[in-house]
């Protein structure tokens, strides 16, 4: 990919020579690339903020890059892609080998498009609302694309009242290491792409070291389901990972799990609870459904082939 060109002064940099009239016309059609992921939180969260929910990718995103920059040594991952208008209503992030997230308003698209395509920029795939992530591919010369996944965005606000199952919902520990990274294989392999044992592993310490994934045990104290808190936002933080072996499927445990992660994240004092769902996979939205997630956006996840 391109390297990135870093311009932090972005009033001076969109300001010059053009009236006031001008400038505030063409703020929604004039990019430029950040250097950091607070300072594009920064810029563009507060409109992102407007539907917290719906952007939770963009925002939580950005906020868990923003800490990362605070504690992580130079050089240590590949540096993200990181762009918006000067208006902050097209915000573009990407961390390599990732698809580019767009959130925005879609009238922008077809700029923001032109602006990618004339500094050269190259992505394996577009992620985003359906909108826009069609507006897009309609200005892209990325070739054919293909759907890999229709999305719905859902929230929660309140846990229903759903049958919970015999068991317990424990945090993961250390020792839990080698059953969540084979599921993280199992849960990549059956949702998203195959990923390697290594990768695994490491995502799995990361996880583990930040206390992020929880275990819903049966009566005999067995892990029967996984759920994983992801990104936060400023009021609401998002549930993934939910993943459950097939022996174990069909027993309610996945719904135990997901609801018992959404009422600590709601008790925690999160004001909602978001997820990703795969539109066509009816039986993981009908249990988030019954816990009482609500759909808020449909979004796509579009793959290029090489």
């Amino acid at each position: 990919m391109k390297a990135l060109p870093i311009n932090l002064s972005l009033t001076s940099h969109y300001d010059s020579g053009h009236s006031k009239k001008e400038r505030k016309a063409g703020d929604s059609m004039t990019f430029s690339g950040f250097s950091r992921a607070k300072e594009l939180l920064l810029h563009a969260g507060p409109w992102l903020e407007k539907e917290e929910a719906k952007h939770n990718l963009p925002l939580g995103l950005l906020a868990y890059l923003a800490e990362k920059e605070n504690t992580a040594g130079q050089g240590e991952t590949e540096r993200p892609f990181l762009a918006s208008n000067k208006e902050g209503t097209m915000v573009m992030i990407q961390t390599p080998p990732m698809n580019l997230i767009v959130a925005g308003k879609p009238q922008v698209a077809s700029a923001a498009a032109k602006w990618l395509e004339k500094e050269g920029y190259t992505f394996p795939g577009i992620t985003g609302e359906n909108e826009l992530v069609n507006a897009f591919l309609k200005e892209m010369n990325a070739g054919e694309s293909e759907v890999f996944m229709r999305q719905r965005i859902y929230r929660l606000d309140q846990v229903e009242p759903v049958p919970a199952q015999a068991g317990t919902f424990d945090l993961a520990q250390e020792s839990d290491l080698d059953l969540i990274t084979g599921w993280v294989m199992e849960f990549h392999a059956e949702a998203l792409s195959p990923t390697t044992e290594e990768e695994a592993r490491t995502f799995a310490e990361r996880s583990l070291s930040e206390q992020r994934i929880y275990l819903w045990k049966d009566i005999e104290g067995i892990p029967v389901s996984m759920a994983k808190r992801a990104r936060e936002t400023r009021n609401g933080a998002s549930v993934n990972l939910v993943f459950t072996p097939d022996k174990y499927k069909r027993k309610g445990y996945a719904t135990s799990c997901v609801a018992a992660l959404s009422s600590l994240l709601l008790e925690e004092g999160y004001l909602f609870c978001c997820l990703y769902t795969d539109l066509d996979n009816p039986t993981s939205n009908s249990i988030y459904t019954k816990i009482g997630y609500r759909p808020v956006a449909d979004s796509l996840d579009c793959r290029f082939r090489q």
